[in-house]
Order: C-alpha cells, then structure tokens, then sequence
C-alpha cells in the first residue's frame, strides 16, 4: 500500500536531469520522492506502458538423410589417388572439358579426337608415365614371343639338389605375396566398377531428395518471414490497440496515482468496513466484560494464597522448609503481574458507540461523491482521445499493409536466389553424363573382360602354388600327374604364358581411364579442395528479376547473382539476409526507413480542460469527517488492548505452582509434622489453586488471545498504514487535499505529458518490433546449412560417386599390371623348380643294371682296408665313391620289364 503521508507544501520541484516530456521545458518532478512520472508502479521496476509478447516462430524443417551407398570400402584408395593428383596438377588445359548451355561439365573436343598433346605437355608426370606405360605395352608381347620361340620355358639352369629346396621356397613365398596383391588389385576393381555403376542411379536419387530438400527450406523460409512479418506484427496492433483503446483508463489511473487522488479509495475501504469491524467490535466488547471480571477473580483468589500460606508458614508450619518453600515459589509476588491490572485497557463501549455513529451519519458516501466527481476529468480524458486516435489507427493499419507488401517481396527474392541454386544443383548432378552415354555399354564389357582375366590369371597362380607346396616330386619323364611340382611347373607355364598375352590390353585400359580420371578430377573434383576454386567451372548466374513478382512499382532491376559467390558468401551458420545485403540485393534493415511510425499527438496539447475548480470533497463534508476523526475512535488500534493485555499472569508457570503446591503438602505431612493444622492449611491452598486455574485463568487466558486476535482484524478493517483510527483520517485528507492542488494547479500539464508518452511508448513498440524483425531475420531465418548441404551434395556428387570410382579402377588395373612383371619372373624360376625330376634309387640301380647286364654288382670292386687305417679318408680309391660323386646327379636310363625279368632268371 503506498504512502500518503507527504508534506502538501512540498508537492513540486524541478530538475535538469531527463524525462520524457515531448515539449521543450525542463522536466518536471511529479511527485515529490518519486522518479519520471510519479507512479508507484514505476518505482517497482514495472514498465509505464507495458510491452508486448510475441509468439515465437515452432517451424520445423525435416529435412531427408542421404540414404544412397556407401563408398568407405575405397575411401584408402581416394586418399592415395587424391594426394598424388593434387601433388602434381595444376589448371587443366583448355579443350579437354567444356560446359553445356544449361551448365553442365562434358568432355571437351580434344578427348574425342585423341589430342592429348597439351595435357601431356602441362603435366610432366603424365608423360613419365604414359611412356612408361606405352613401353611395356608394346615390349611385354615381344618378350612373350621370344619366350615361346626361342624355348627359353625349357632351358631351366641346373643346381645342386641342397639349394633348391630353399631356392622353391622362397620363390613361393614371393609368388604367393604377389598373389595377394593381385587378389586385392582385383577387389578394388571390382568394387570401383560397382561404383561406377551406381553413380547414375544415386544422382537421380540425389537429384530428388534436393528437390525435396529445397521446396522444404523455401516453405520454412517463408512461413518464418510470413510470421515475423504478419502474424507478429498483428500481435502488435492488436497490442496497441488495446492500450490505445483503454488509455484513458491508464491515464485516469495514473493521474489518480501520482496526485494521490487514490486517499479516496482508501477512505471509501475504511468507511465501507465500518459495519463488519463494529460486529467484531461488540465480540471485543464482551471479551473485554469476560477478562475484567475472570483477571479480577483470579487476582483476590491469589492474594487469598498468598495471605494464607503466610500464615501457615509463620504461624502453623514454623519449619525453615515451609519458609523456603514459600520464599522459593515467590508467594509474596503472586499478585503483582502487570498482566493483572485490567484496569488499563479501554472501554470498548465507547468505540462501539462511536462505530455506530459513523454508521449512522452514513459518512461512507463522502468519499464516493468525492469518486464521482473524478470521475468527470476521465470523461473529459476519454472525451479527448476519441477525437485523435483514429488516425494512429489508420497508421497502424497503412504499417501492416507495408509490412505485408515487405514480406512477399522478401519471399520472391528468396525464392528466386534458392530456386535458381536448386536448378543448377539439379544441372550439376548430371555432370559428365556424356562419360555414361559414351563408354557405358563398352566400359561394363571391357571392365568385365579384365576382371575375369585377372581372376583366371590368380586362380592358376594359387593352383600352382597349392600343387607345387602339397604335391610330390617328378620321378621320372612323361606328363605330370595330378596334384604334383610337375602339374604345378604346368599352371605356372600356363599363367606366363596368359601374362604375355593379355598385359598389354589391359594396361591399355588402365591408360585410358589415367587420362579420363585425371581430366574429370581436374575439373570437378580438385576445385572442391580449394572453397576459393569451388565453382571455378561450375558458376551459373542467378536471375533476381525473373522471378520478381508483378508489381505496378517502379524498381531498379536486381543484379545477377552468381551461384557460387552464393554459396561461397552464405556459410552454414549464417542467414540468407547477410547474403542478400553483402549482394547488395536487399538490406533488410531498411525495414527501420519504412513510414510506420505514429506522429506524435497535434500541438496545442490534447487536453485543454478546465480542471481549476475540481473539488473532491466539499467543505462541508470535510468538516463531517473531520468532527468523525476527532471523536471517540480517533484513538483506537489494537496497542491499546495488546500494551496492557498478556497471558502471563503469575512470574511461574501455574501448571508448576499446582504440581509443587500438592507434592510439598504431601512432603511435610509424612516427615515434618505431627500435628495436623500446617498439613491441612497447605492443601486447601494447593486445591484452591487447582480451581483457580480451570475457572478462572483457563477462561481468562482464552479471552486474552480471542480479543488480541479481534483487534488485530480491526486494524487491518479501520486504519490506514499502521496509523491509529484519527491519524489515518487526517493522512487521507491531507493526501485529498494535496490531489485537488495537484489536479487544478499541474492537471491538464499532467494529462497532456502522459498523451505524449503514450504516442512515444506506441512508436517505441514499433521500433522494438522492426529491430526484432531484423535480429530474428539475421540470427534465426533462413540458415545456409540446408542450403549450402544440398548444393555441395550435388557438387561433391560428381567427384564420390563419379570419378573416384574412375581413379580406384585405373589404380587397381595399373597396380595389377605392374605385379604382373615381376610375377613372370618369379613364376619361371618356379616353373624350372617344379619340372625337375628326382628319381629314386631303386629306378637308378636297375637304369645301371640294365646297362652293365650284370646281375649283381652295381660298382666297381669295394677291398676292404685293413682296421688300421679305416679311420682315415680313403673315399674315391680302391672302389669307395668319391665326395663329388655323391653330389651327381643319376642319370635315369628306361628299364625294360622283359629286362627286369631276365636279371631275375639269371640271379636264380
């Protein structure tokens, strides 16, 4: 509740410092100890005229994943092949690719008529490597034929049956190495083939998810503009309206505020609650009639106990324990408790009749009629703001028309930009269909061809290794038999020869796709690299004024945007405004150049009324009210009742007194005393105050708090901030006076201040609302993520799925063809390990045998030596066989079995 207990001299002043007053004087202290305009809402920290509250934009783009195939299998392979392209290119030669009318990449001129004169002339690596390549390609099929011809696969160097072994060994393990990089040449073929295939079908699905994409973004665009730009601005107007419409309430209210006309209610609350509080005041009434009479009972029956038990310890006891029992309950002080003396609180009665006269004079319509009669100034406040607030309706209305005109045209800008990336998105996923129309059928036939060459190629390799590692050893000549070195030296004779023929056809084609790879990557893939080079082949231009919308302005034509300082200037946290201003294309701060804003209220002032003679209360009535504030109740609040009234009535608790009364009488009977009389003459005392306490103090303590809590329920009906019943009247009057100076002398200043806050207060909302517009529009409308995710989808389109797969194929097939050489070798030196043939040495006695026809010896005649000298070395003479002869191979002669049988016959 606020103060009006001010000084009335003291109701004006000035200062240098600020206000808000539209005119030019200086500002103007309202109210004396309150800031701006005196309102004590503004002293609580509450705006004047409240702000509105927008809704804010729940839009949800939900935008689609990329659910095409993955391409991780040869991410390895796109890293090796782009790390060594971009360590080498530099900026593609002219002719090898061009763009289409409608910006697509194809193949330039110079691919189809084979000039490959300038690419090889701008990179020095390529023409290393194609003259590397074109060497073996055309020397590889003349070594083969020499190989055939000149019967290099028979002549196989002879070496000692202890170095084979390791010799076939380690040319198995290096064979089976060479294998392995073969197996994995060919998985990477085969997956990059794989690649290549679906790379159409995943643009088209591309092409339709941005599609979808695209049409999702533009319609959050849109509805987030429509909303802050329609929807919010409705919220406004309707705010304002409202204000508008109840400003004379405002101004009434806060004129009553500030010039404290509001005494009136405040009287009209006390008076109007002087019936309830005069019915709460019959109850004190009663209450106070019950505590005289049970506080002056209960004060006679102890000084009734405090006669008797001085007697009884001076005459009767003559015990020092009754002494000290009397001395230590402090019988002497039972009656002194200020608690006791009753007589010091009012009489009630007289309040009560004083209530009833209050009633009775029906003084309660005072300040009514003192309501009424300020009520005609807000008559004149409202009489006034209908004659000027249409035309701040009319520009509140011409300002949603102009806002609405902004938004479509901030819609079709946004529309055109986006649309027009979204087609050259679409343009640009069908980058290098020529590649597809071309060497589609061809290029699966060929790659097909190779990879099954390839695989034969590897499954007679590990054939022959299987073989040659599980199978046995030749023993003798003729054809090999199966699963043994021989089918093994077979395979490999076989593979060589399958090598010689089909290495240069198909490191032919891994050429070709060298050169297409690296032209396709050049152009598409090596810009994506580099955000400066991104659109450096691929830059269509956006239209703006194409897709304007029909409108009768007059407007300079947009300038051309092209698409990749689009996309380049419009990061993933940005928002497409920043992009429309850096473009010099729209600035949508221009929004704050817009007529909207409400002209102030006209000059003479609004309100010209004559407010000089405004009475609130009469004279007559003051002195009614002043004669009521003077009377009996002028004195009344509750501290007249609470200062004297307490439950306290004895310095000890009385439940201790009784307990302690009736164990002392029992004490001294059973220890002390003889005789009877000082007994008897403390338990009556003990028994009375039994019965003092339930029907005296129990009753007398409840009416104690009942009355307190009474009075209590008066104050809050009667008084004024805390102030006795006359006190409070003369504050109220004082503060109605103080009004009436305020209202006839500062009135119509007031008004009129308040008039021109009020159109200050209207365009500083529109003010507000056009920097929200431009906040939310630059921070939270439009994020270039989506957008800059669907374009570089379908740049990046080209490159993943296009020609990476191209650059792993011609990878894998030149890797392949380059572990082919050195498989030649190794599988030759192999090829002689395998055809070797060992006999065993029952062929080889019976090959000597059947050339000696001898039955018997084997050798020349063995003498043996005598003991003496058998432990020197006398291997080579007298028929022993010499150390190198061991080492010898035998030489295996064809037995007969006639032969072999003849032998047997002579043997018997």
């Amino acid at each position: 509740m606020q103060n009006l207990a001010q000084d009335p001299d003291a109701e004006t002043g000035t200062t240098g410092a600020s206000g808000t007053e539209s005119n030019n004087k200086a500002d103007i202290v309202w109210r004396e100890g309150y800031a701006g305009d005196g309102t004590t809402h503004e002293q609580l920290g509450q705006d004047h005229w409240p702000s509105v509250e927008y809704s804010p934009y729940l839009g949800f783009g939900n935008y689609s994943l990329d659910l095409t195939s993955s391409q991780k299998a040869l991410s390895p392979v796109n890293t090796l092949t782009h790390f060594a392209l971009r360590l080498f290119l530099s900026d593609l030669p002219p002719g090898y690719v061009t763009t289409t009318a409608n910006n697509k990449l194809v193949l330039g001129p110079k691919v189809w008529k084979n000039d490959w004169a300038a690419l090889l002339a701008q990179y020095w690596f390529l023409l290393v490597v194609v003259i590397s390549l074109l060497f073996c390609i055309i020397i590889i099929p003349f070594i083969g034929v020499c190989y055939c011809c000149f019967c290099c696969c028979l002549r196989c160097k002879q070496n000692k049956r202890s170095n084979e072994f390791r010799r076939r060994c380690l040319c198995s393990v290096c064979l089976a190495l060479l294998v392995i990089g073969l197996m994995l040449g060919l998985f990477i073929m085969f997956i990059a083939n794989k690649f290549v295939d679906r790379g159409l079908e995943d643009s088209n699905m591309t092409m339709k998810r941005a599609s979808r994409d695209t049409c999702t973004f533009l319609k959050d665009v849109a509805d987030h503009i429509y909303h802050l730009l329609v929807y919010n601005y409705q919220e406004l107007e309707a705010h304002l309206e409202d204000q508008l419409n109840n400003a004379h309430d405002h101004i009434f209210l806060d004129l009553g505020d500030t010039s404290e006309s509001t005494a009136l209610a405040e009287m009209e609350r006390i008076l109007n609650n002087m019936p309830k509080a005069l019915k709460i005041m019959l109850q004190v009434e009663a209450l106070e009639k019950d505590i005289r009479f049970f506080g002056s009972q209960f004060r006679d029956g102890m000084r009734g106990q405090k006669r008797d038990l001085s007697y009884a310890a001076y005459a009767l006891c003559h015990l020092e324990k009754c002494y000290k029992f009397n001395h230590d309950m402090g019988v002497v002080t039972y009656d002194v408790s200020k608690c006791l003396h009753l007589d010091l609180i009012p009489n009630t009665t007289i309040f009560v009749e004083a209530m009833k006269q209050i009633i009775e004079d029906k003084l309660y319509q005072i300040p009514i009629r003192g309501m009424a009669r300020l009520k005609k100034v807000k008559d004149i406040i409202l009489k006034q703001m209908k004659l000027v607030l249409p035309p701040i309706f009319r520009s509140l209305t011409r300002s949603r028309i102009m806002f609405l005109n902004e938004a479509i045209e901030i819609r079709d800008l946004i529309d055109s930009m986006i649309s027009d990336i979204h087609l050259n998105t679409l343009r640009t996923a069908r980058t290098f269909d020529d590649v597809y129309e071309k060497f589609g059928e061809d290029r699966r036939t060929i790659n097909i061809v190779i990879f099954l060459l390839i695989f034969i190629i590897i499954v007679i390799l590990i054939s022959a290794l299987v073989c040659g590692f599980l199978g046995p050893n030749r023993t003798m000549p003729g054809p090999p038999r199966v699963f043994s070195k021989g089918m093994a030296a077979s395979c490999l004779f076989i593979a060589i020869i399958m090598i010689f023929c089909v290495f240069s056809f198909i490191t032919l084609v891994g050429l070709f796709y060298l050169i297409i790879g690296l032209i396709t990557y050049t152009s598409a893939c090596a810009p994506l690299k580099n955000d400066q080079n991104i659109f450096r082949y691929l830059d269509p231009v956006i239209d703006i004024n194409r897709y304007m919308s029909g409108s009768t302005e007059v407007r300079e034509p947009f300038s051309t945007l092209p698409v990749s300082e689009a996309i380049r200037a419009c990061n993933a946290n940005e928002s497409v405004f920043q992009l429309l201003r850096a473009k010099n294309i729209y600035d949508i701060k221009k929004l704050l150049n817009l007529e909207v804003f409400v002209d102030g209220f006209e000059d003479p002032p609004l309100f010209t009324g004559d407010l000089s003679n405004v009475e609130l209360i009469l004279e007559k009535e003051k002195l009614l009210l002043t004669d009521m504030r003077e009377g009996n109740l002028s004195e009344y609040h509750s501290s007249l009742y609470s200062e004297h009234l307490c439950t306290k009535f004895i310095h000890t608790d009385f439940s201790i007194i009784k307990s302690k009364s009736m164990a002392f009488v029992y004490e001294i009977n059973t220890k002390y005393l003889k005789g009877w009389s000082g007994v008897i003459a403390y338990y009556l005392a003990a028994v009375d105050l039994i019965r003092y306490g339930n029907y005296f103090l129990d009753p007398l303590t409840s009416a104690v708090k009942k009355l307190l809590e009474k009075v209590k329920e008066i104050d809050k009906l009667i008084l004024y901030d805390n102030n006795n019943f006359g006190d409070s009247f003369k504050i109220l009057m004082d503060a109605v006076e103080r009004s009436e100076n305020f209202i006839r002398n500062k009135g119509n200043d007031y008004i009129n201040h308040l008039a021109n806050n009020l159109s200050t207060s209207v365009n500083l909302q529109i003010q507000e609302y056009v920097e929200r517009v431009i906040r939310e529009a630059e921070n939270n409308v439009g994020h270039c993520k989506p957008l800059a995710y669907i374009y570089h989808q379908g740049a990046s389109l080209i490159c993943e799925r296009l020609v990476d797969p191209i650059n792993a194929f011609w990878l894998a097939t030149i890797f392949c063809c380059m572990l082919l050489l050195p498989v030649l070798l190794v599988a030759h030196c192999l090829m002689c390990l395998y055809s070797k043939i060992y006999p065993s040495p029952i062929v080889a006695q019976l090959a000597a045998v059947e050339a000696a026809r001898c039955p018997v010896c084997t050798g020349p005649p063995v003498m043996l030596a005598p003991a003496n000298i058998l432990s020197q070395d006398f291997r080579g003479k007298a028929g022993l066989t010499a150390p190198e002869e061991l080492d010898r191979p035998l030489q295996v002669v064809p037995v007969r079995a006639e032969s072999v049988a003849i032998s047997k016959r002579k043997k018997d």
